[in-house]
């Protein structure tokens, strides 16, 4: 199964060793589902991680570490064109990636895109839903 996690839901599980992101990612490192990542989302969350709130918080090596980390092990599926534009223009790239990839989940905090409840076949849900679908 293929699952996008979306760069809140990457930063969340950094952050916080407890909560639903932090077990998706435990998921994933477990290989319970293959995440799937794109050029666009590891930019994405480098220069994330680079703003203060996060440079205050992390040590710049385990930023990189956690970066590498995903862009090692985790499905690269190469720049897909947008097709589709998402509320909030900045989050097409997802729905791009979703359907390039055929994902089963795109997982996301960004309530835009959980209004859509669905990309084609991907569906769109929270950690939480997701973390209890893995069960």
């Amino acid at each position: 199964m293929r699952v996008i996690l979306d760069t809140n839901v990457l930063l969340s599980a950094l952050l916080s060793p407890r909560g639903a992101p932090a077990g998706l990612l435990a998921a994933w490192k477990r290989k319970v589902f293959t995440l799937v990542i794109s050029d666009e989302l590891v930019a994405e969350l480098r220069s994330v991680l680079q703003r203060p709130f996060f440079s205050a918080r992390l040590l710049e090596s385990d930023a990189e570490l956690f970066v590498a980390s995903i862009r090692d092990l985790a499905f690269c599926c190469s720049n897909p064109l947008p097709s589709v534009a998402a509320p909030d223009s900045k989050d097409s790239f997802l729905l791009a990636l979703a359907a390039a990839s055929e994902a089963s989940f795109l997982v996301t905090g960004d309530k835009s895109l959980l209004a859509l409840k669905a990309h084609g076949a991907t569906r769109i849900v929270t950690p939480a839903f997701m973390v209890d679908f893995l069960k």
